[in-house]
């Protein structure tokens, strides 16, 4: 009897010996096992412990992350076991997109999208953690972060909570972002945090920008509504500008001064094609042009005016820009909002993504023109010779 309990002690003790041996040896190497339940997957796991998909697929020989059995252990590699650098996992907010979430790191969407086993880079889901791939920068932070110098704008946020959460104050984060009343800030607004407010260095007359107006030759047939569309301003504007007691007498050869019309191009370096006016399958037509450039390319102000932000399923992030010429100028499909309120001709008001009904798209800029807040015009003739 005794001897029988000696001997299933000593198993015992000894099967505990060689688990902590295992253990021991596993730690050693820089690892731990997990065991997959139901309902993992290889890219919820790696997130779960901050390793990027690639080193889990390496350190398991696994060809397929897709085929994972419950039950099954699942080597997961020491801290930067992949690549030296380490990773940071990000829990995706309401209004990010992996466009922001990539810069925001410093890293790339294909890079995260990779890393996460993503097949489609425009669906994400509030609460989803994502691996980011060594190399990028920044640190989570929900949100924005310090070291990437923004911060995205959440629902529920106030400046002050803003400014708490990276040590500055709400005087220095509104001046920084053009922001005249500090209670009124809208979700999906980028918001400067390193005091450097969103204004180029080449303001329209401050070296670069050129005057703020520009020459027409009236020729025949011509009326001050037909060139007012041209330069897509009112009639108004035009008569105002050139002191002209009846807008509707102008003789040709007339030279007439026309406000606002070397603006500043609303996309610098983008392809700006004219699709205007064609037509959708729902029977709608295009309204404006679409300018492609990178996602997270800047939007500036065309001329000085007051923006109005508005989200919508269609258009997704957008802004009405109700300028000091009479113009109304829209943007949609923005990534994230940049200035509100009054702005200058050449302040950063936007940035150019695929929200809306352009997900999953290339990423662009819907612009519109509307002279006096009213029915469309084409803006290509107007952009054109602006040069854009």
């Amino acid at each position: 009897m005794l001897t029988s309990t000696y001997l299933v002690s000593t198993d015992k003790r000894l099967r505990a010996y060689l688990i902590g041996g295992l253990i021991a040896l596993m730690v050693v190497a820089g690892s731990l096992a997990y065991e997959v339940k139901p309902g993992d997957t290889l890219s919820g796991i790696a997130a779960k412990h901050g390793v990027s998909l690639q080193a889990l697929l390496e350190s398991n020989d696994i060809a397929n992350p897709d085929l994972i059995l419950p039950g099954q252990k699942i080597n997961i590699p020491g801290s930067g076991g992949s690549g030296g650098g380490g990773t940071d996992v990000h829990v995706v907010e309401a209004g990010e997109t992996l466009g922001v979430i990539a810069a925001r790191y410093k890293a790339t969407v294909a890079a995260i999208a990779k890393a996460n086993d993503l097949k489609n880079p425009n669906l994400i889901r509030v609460g989803q953690k994502l691996t980011i791939p060594a190399g990028g920068s920044g640190g989570g932070g929900g949100g924005g972060s310090s070291s990437s110098g923004f911060h995205i704008v959440k629902a529920g946020e106030t400046l002050g909570t803003i400014a708490r959460k990276y040590g500055l104050s709400v005087s220095a984060l509104a001046e920084a972002n053009g922001i005249t009343d500090p209670n009124v800030i809208y979700v999906g607004t980028r918001l400067s945090l390193s005091g450097k407010s969103f204004v180029p260095d080449n303001l329209p007359g401050e070296g670069g920008g050129g005057s703020s107006t520009t020459s027409h030759t009236v020729a025949a047939g011509e009326t001050l509504d037909t060139i007012a569309r041209k330069y897509g301003t009112t009639a108004s504007a035009i008569a105002k500008a050139n002191s002209l007691k009846n807008p509707n007498l102008i003789r040709v050869g007339q030279v007439l001064s026309i406000p606002g019309a070397a603006w500043v191009c609303p996309v610098k370096g983008g392809t700006y094609v004219n699709d205007w006016g064609v037509g959708k399958p729902d029977g709608r037509w295009h309204q404006g042009i679409d300018i492609f450039a990178p996602r997270g390319a800047e939007v500036y102000a065309p001329v000085s005016g007051k923006i109005e932000l508005v989200t919508g399923t269609v258009g997704g992030l957008q802004f009405f820009l109700h300028g000091d010429d009479g113009v109304t100028y829209i943007g949609t499909h923005l990534d994230a909002f940049g200035r509100s309120g009054r702005v200058q001709a050449g302040h950063v008001i936007g940035y150019v993504g695929d929200t809306g009904n352009a997900r999953g798209g290339p990423t662009h800029l819907h612009f519109e023109i509307h002279p006096g807040g009213g029915d469309p015009v084409n803006p290509y003739p107007t952009l054109k010779e602006a040069g854009c």
